[in-house]
């Protein structure tokens, strides 16, 4: 039963796997217990929370490593403060604020953790987000091109080959300035939330390297083929993060760096199971 007023949840400003695996679903499943949500985000994260959301108030304000779960550096109390300062957001007795913090032991955090913030205990409740809808993409590529460990990007030139051994009707997504648009692809970078979440749920699969748009493609209930390092990702894309048991496939055997080649063959005998 709702018996408290109002929640304002945020800011989270981390890496967006993270904001999915160890955040959004338990402000969700604390909303629960108030009558109102306020959720801090970036603009770009607002989809994520709409089903559960009354009000937001959009902070992107970086301060450290943007990719981190740790949002090192980062000052949640000087950031709010700024907020209330500008009048975007209004503190009293009838509100109860929830900054970010760690969930379990990351990055061992598992979707059926729980949460406790006071004296209320939740454990996160997870969505499947977009709708299947007719789409003329067969599959959709997240050729994520970042400057942080640029040494993990996929090269355009293995993206194209890929594209030639799928022979398909492909869309890239992500964002502009952190995906390629590969030619002979649709570049779908840059497209609202709300569409890339139908485009993943109804596609045949996703490819890419470990990314957050690689883990929202488990919450769209999407198949994807996802290359990187066993150590730090395969158990969060089959176990741990997976609480739709979307189907997976993890390439582990070249790292960062399997050929075109091996990830089309991996998929094509994978892709019926």
């Amino acid at each position: 039963m709702k018996s408290r007023r109002t929640l304002i949840a945020g800011p989270w400003v981390g890496e967006f796997g993270w904001e999915l695996f160890a955040w959004q679903g338990y402000v969700r499943a604390l909303s629960r217990h108030f009558e109102k949500t306020v959720v801090i985000c970036r603009p770009n994260s607002k989809a994520i929370y709409e089903d559960f959301a009354d009000e937001f108030v959009f902070s992107d304000k970086r301060t450290g490593l943007s990719d981190s779960y740790y949002m090192h550096n980062f000052e949640f109390v000087d950031e709010i403060q700024n907020l209330v300062s500008a009048g975007n957001l209004t503190l009293n007795t009838n509100t109860s604020l929830c900054i970010p913090r760690r969930i379990g032991t990351p990055p061992h955090t598992h979707y059926l953790e729980s949460f406790i913030f006071g004296d209320i205990e939740v454990k996160p409740e997870y969505i499947v987000f977009g709708s299947k809808i007719e789409t003329e993409y067969d599959f959709i590529f997240h050729a994520r091109n970042r400057e942080l460990r640029k040494e993990d990007n996929w090269s355009p030139e293995n993206w194209k080959r890929l594209l030639e051994l799928l022979g398909a009707k492909v869309a890239c997504i992500g964002s502009k300035n952190e995906a390629y648009h590969i030619p002979g692809t649709t570049d779908l970078r840059g497209t609202d939330s709300q569409t890339v979440f139908n485009l993943l749920r109804s596609c045949k699969a996703v490819f890419g390297p470990s990314s957050g748009p690689m883990h929202l493609s488990s919450l769209c209930t999407a198949k994807h083929v996802v290359w990187g390092l066993q150590s730090l990702s395969c158990y969060r894309y089959e176990k741990n993060w997976n609480p739709h048991h979307t189907p997976v496939l993890f390439l582990e055997a070249f790292g960062w760096h399997p050929s075109p080649e091996y990830v089309h063959q991996s998929y094509m005998n994978w892709k019926d199971k």
